[in-house]
């Protein structure tokens, strides 16, 4: 019986952990959106802000974090509280966080941010030029990412928005998105759930098909390739199709 006893303490224990660890994910990330966003409060009126935005499309949902629309382009900002020294590349499926010698992987912002604007251009019917992509990590991160998309630390998040100065839109264009944008279905709990069972479902068959040898991406075939820092794999239909990940 005490077998019995100690055996059902240990599973409740390791179960409260677990919903702990996914509970203060989404703590942190909520606390990362809030500093962000009461940054962009700064901006004048000429600038429309929006705030944790549920889309359901094509059948899937994307959750954006930010949304700036303005004359001088629409601003899509995607957020991340990660401490530590940050490492990755356009190109690389996953970055990596590096603490005190402990390493993390989290999937590339840059590419789940392009995916947002993807989504943002098909539903706002504007091409991919009218669109300002921004990752913003908060200050405890060191970015030693290597990139051509514009990734920052948040203190240099107005200033990045304010130096795009040339008019793109006319009032009634900037007035015809914010419409929209305020006319998307309110978020609720049902909403809310389907984004995570997507973004599971998602990275379960990636993960499927890097295992099977397939290229998430294209399809194409996985081969082993070495690169300054290490073996990887590479899709076959490169360069067009530039998918790496590391083995």
């Amino acid at each position: 019986m005490n077998e019995i006893f100690t055996l059902g303490l240990l599973i409740t224990i390791l179960i409260i952990g677990v919903v702990f660890r996914l509970n203060r994910a989404k703590r942190l990330g909520k606390r990362g959106e809030r500093s962000v966003n009461f940054n962009l409060h700064f901006l004048s009126d000429e600038y429309h802000l929006f705030n944790d935005v549920y889309i359901c499309f094509n059948d899937k949902s994307v959750q954006i974090d930010h949304i700036v629309v303005s004359k001088y382009g629409v601003f899509v900002i995607e957020t991340k509280n990660i401490k530590g020294w940050i490492f990755g590349t356009d190109t690389s499926e996953y970055w990596t966080k590096n603490m005190y010698g402990k390493k993390y992987e989290f999937y590339n912002p840059v590419k789940q941010n392009y995916s947002h604007v993807k989504t943002l251009q098909t539903l706002l019917k504007l091409s991919r030029d009218k669109f300002i992509p921004i990752v913003v990590f908060l200050p405890e991160a060191i970015l030693k990412c290597k990139t051509n998309e514009i990734v920052i630390i948040s203190n240099k998040l107005l200033k990045t928005i304010r130096k795009y100065k040339d008019v793109i839109f006319t009032d009634n264009e900037v007035d015809r998105i914010v419409m929209e944008l305020s006319s998307l279905p309110c978020f609720d709990k049902k909403m809310r759930t389907k984004h995570v069972a997507d973004i599971k479902k998602d990275i379960e068959v990636k993960k499927q098909k890097i295992k099977s040898g397939i290229c998430p991406k294209c399809n194409g075939v996985l081969i082993e390739r070495k690169g300054p820092y290490g073996k990887f794999w590479g899709c076959s239909n490169y360069p067009k199709c530039k998918f790496v990940q590391k083995i």
